[in-house]
């Protein structure tokens, strides 16, 4: 045996995995760090959209994804007390009146968890969607999709198949690009 081998027999366990760590600790923080934060994997996206029938937030009617199937079409999830659906606000209006202008895509909103007076009172303060709303009161629909934060959108196509999921205030480069998903024009 080798003076080094011998060294390293004798060397305490500990310090192999100290070692070990200094070297996979970083290691690990590097390729953690090329990653996208914003991503976060959703188990709905490739798979048929979860049914759901609620009353609109304007009281007449109701909003169904079976009536929104057989045409592209966008889910968005806000609510009055989402901070950073206030920063999202304008896009959508914006979004939706595409949607009516081009006709190539539908657009529906769900109020999650949230009253319909403080709802409505936020559409009065910053301005009503050009497209329906519905109430998700108790969150059931929600957690169907998967919700877990404000606001959340998801881009359905023809099909009914969900495509895509956008975690956040919405960006244009965000819709371009899953629009193109779904097959609806920008």
């Amino acid at each position: 045996m080798t003076a080094l081998a011998a060294k390293m027999r004798d060397t305490p366990r500990w310090k192999w995995l100290l070692g070990g760590a200094v070297v996979a600790i970083p290691l690990l923080l590097g390729i953690g760090l090329t990653k996208d934060p914003s991503f976060i994997p959703s188990m709905i996206v490739g798979h048929e959209i979860p049914a759901f029938e609620l009353s609109k937030l304007s009281g007449e009617g109701q909003v169904a994804s079976s009536v929104l199937v057989g045409k592209p079409f966008v889910v968005n999830f806000w609510a009055s007390w989402c901070v950073s659906c206030r920063e999202e606000h304008p896009i959508l209006i914006a979004l939706g009146e595409q949607a009516a202008h081009s006709g190539s895509f539908t657009m529906v909103g769900i109020n999650y968890r949230d009253g319909r007076s403080a709802a409505l009172s936020y559409l009065d303060r910053h301005g009503r969607f050009p497209y329906p709303s519905g109430v998700d009161g108790r969150g059931r629909t929600g957690i169907d999709f998967g919700v877990y934060g404000m606001p959340e959108t998801y881009f359905v196509d023809a099909g009914g198949i969900v495509r895509a999921r956008h975690v956040g205030p919405l960006t244009r480069e965000a819709i371009v690009k899953n629009l193109a998903l779904i097959g609806a024009q920008p």
